[in-house]
């Protein structure tokens, strides 16, 4: 029964709040002769609820003027400050970052009121200052004016910063797979756009041995947990050659510089090696996993296309699955 008393209490409170809303929402557009029409009331709405916001701004950019609105102003008023329907459903990112775009709007907005209520104040006072004002009380004024525009632009200033850094964040997030912390396919792009074909003489593609049944028999928990320990292993062994996650149980490796097919062939089968040695039980039941191996096949890149090389690779490690699995093959 209190629950249902503490529920009751709200809803009344709530139906308060909206029957307080209403009344003001038509007291402003009969003052400014406005019809309660949709577009009218809803930013009436606007106005009322949210005082300080830019719509709220926008209007009394119009009405300092001594003029009423009119529908063509409730329209573009809306068309830039009014919900959009895109901001539906946006990502965390995306929502983050138009705060940080309306923050400096506003903030912007602020210090162009407060420049633009200097200037008129010297407007105003510039015919009394040979009569007799007191100088001293204008050029406080000013000061006052003048360090409040300077308070607002450093604000602006440090929310523009922000701002950056997140869409930086945002920018290297998209390069990277969220499960492994390598890179992805967008990144493995980013990654080629500079370097020349002999900055990338060699190039790889590993996939695990039989992970479909380790997610089939364990689930995708286990499964996850064995793709990002599989991606911790080939890292450590690939030391500073660039390994990228292809997508599914694949992973990618670009040779740096100089690297010979021998040499890329020692380095991807000791980590397949180091990979098999690893001793891997079930968190729940302590159950040994089993052998965890994988595949690859390693082709020449250099004057060839991502595409080209992938499919020669491709090719290769396709071979050593025919072959019986848990191997290295290399292009001639």
């Amino acid at each position: 029964m209190l629950a249902r008393r503490v529920s009751s209490t709200q809803s009344t409170a709530s139906a308060a709040v909206a029957e307080d809303v209403g009344p003001n929402v038509l007291g402003f557009l009969s003052r400014q002769q406005l019809p309660a029409t949709p577009q009218n009331y809803a930013l009436g709405f606007l106005i009322v609820t949210n005082s300080e916001g830019l719509a709220a701004r926008a209007v009394d950019a119009v009405l300092m003027n001594g003029d009423r609105l009119t529908s063509d102003d409730v329209g573009r008023i809306l068309a830039a400050h009014g919900p959009k329907e895109e901001e539906k459903g946006e990502s965390e990112d995306h929502a983050k970052v138009r705060r940080h775009t309306l923050r400096l709007a506003e903030l912007a907005a602020t210090a162009v009121e407060e420049t633009g209520e200097f200037g008129r104040a010297l407007e105003a006072e510039q015919t009394l200052l040979a009569g007799t004002v007191a100088i001293a009380e204008l050029v406080a004024t000013m000061i006052e004016r003048s360090t409040r525009t300077e308070t607002q632009l450093a604000k602006a200033a440090k929310q523009i910063e922000d701002l950056r850094q997140e869409v930086e964040t945002a920018k290297g997030d998209a390069h990277n797979d969220s499960l492994t912390g390598l890179h992805n396919r967008r990144g493995v792009l980013a990654r080629l756009q500079g370097m020349t074909p002999d900055q990338r003489p060699l190039l790889a593609i590993c996939d695990i041995d039989r992970f479909k049944t380790v997610n089939d028999r364990y689930g995708h928990v286990v499964g996850d947990r064995v793709l990002k320990l599989v991606a911790a292993s080939i890292k450590e062994s690939c030391g500073q050659n660039f390994l990228a996650r292809w997508g599914g149980e694949e992973f990618l490796v670009i040779f740096n510089g100089a690297v010979t097919p021998d040499e890329a062939f020692t380095i991807l089968n000791r980590a397949r090696e180091d990979l098999a040695n690893r001793k891997v039980k079930l968190r729940a039941t302590d159950q040994p996993l089993g052998l965890l191996s994988f595949s690859a096949g390693i082709a020449r890149f250099g004057e060839k296309s991502l595409d080209q090389a992938i499919a020669a690779a491709d090719a290769l490690l396709y071979q050593a699955k025919e072959n019986g699995r848990n191997q290295v093959l290399v292009e001639d």
